[in-house]
């Protein structure tokens, strides 16, 4: 009964997916916000030359923190799932590859929702705006959202789409039964280098990169559920085994 008990609360997230949800959906309906980004945005916007403080494109710090970053997630979850799959076929699936399996789910699916949110949406970028020397009139999610403003398909910067990346690393917190808290410190790491650096480039606001931030940490919160339920319907139908001490993930 303890081991039973002790699969419930691993997979258990209670307060974490409506909390989650309901700070979402407070960044997105609340248009106050827009002047913290703003104020934000005026850190890295030097309105006197209109430059950056990170060019948009070249350099090393763009090598590293765009095309490298990117580059090393892709490549990294590549892998995981080839070494998931060998693993899997020559010592059968277990317990231990269905974590793995979400995990890689998670670091998946967080850059693929942001990215089709982009498309959707039609919120310009800061570097696009008026107020930060582009050369059109600034589209929020609170525009859009209120119907203020057309859906214009060129405009794609809400949410953050290159720290979803980083954020899709929340999905460690699959792969771990102690100090679970700690299995999302890589996504944070992660997430906020590569989202400061987009926002040092005038390519996204705060709220943009913190709403990309709560999607990561939904989809690992539906898959702690999810992996929660798989195991209550194993202990259920009297399947108990595993192939490795509980705490060892």
């Amino acid at each position: 009964m303890s081991h039973a008990l002790g699969w419930r609360r691993t997979g258990t997230v209670g307060w974490e997916l409506p909390v989650l949800l309901g700070l979402l959906l407070i960044l997105i309906a609340v248009p106050a916000w827009h002047r913290l980004d703003l104020a934000l945005a005026g850190l890295f916007h030097d309105s006197v030359t209109n430059d950056w403080l990170m060019p948009k494109e070249g350099g090393l710090a763009h090598a590293i923190l765009y095309t490298g970053a990117r580059r090393l997630l892709g490549i990294g979850g590549g892998i995981a799932v080839l070494l998931l799959a060998w693993s899997g076929w020559r010592q059968g699936w277990s317990e231990r590859h269905s974590r793995m399996a979400l995990a890689i789910l998670v670091l998946a699916l967080t850059p693929m929702a942001a990215n089709l949110l982009k498309q959707f949406t039609g919120v310009s970028c800061p570097v696009q705006e008026l107020l930060l020397g582009g050369n059109r009139t600034g589209v929020t999610i609170w525009d859009r959202l209120y119907g203020l403003a057309p859906f214009e398909p060129q405009l794609r910067c809400w949410p953050a789409g290159h720290a979803a990346g980083g954020f899709g690393l929340f999905g460690l917190v699959l792969l771990t039964d102690r100090r679970r808290w700690l299995a999302y410190a890589p996504g944070m790491a992660a997430g906020w280098t590569m989202g400061l650096y987009q926002m040092a480039r005038g390519q996204h606001y705060l709220t943009h990169t913190l709403a990309t931030m709560l999607i990561g940490l939904l989809l690992a919160a539906c898959a702690s559920r999810l992996y929660g339920w798989q195991r209550e319907k194993a202990v259920l139908s009297g399947d108990n085994r595993t192939d490795e001490p509980r705490a060892a993930f």
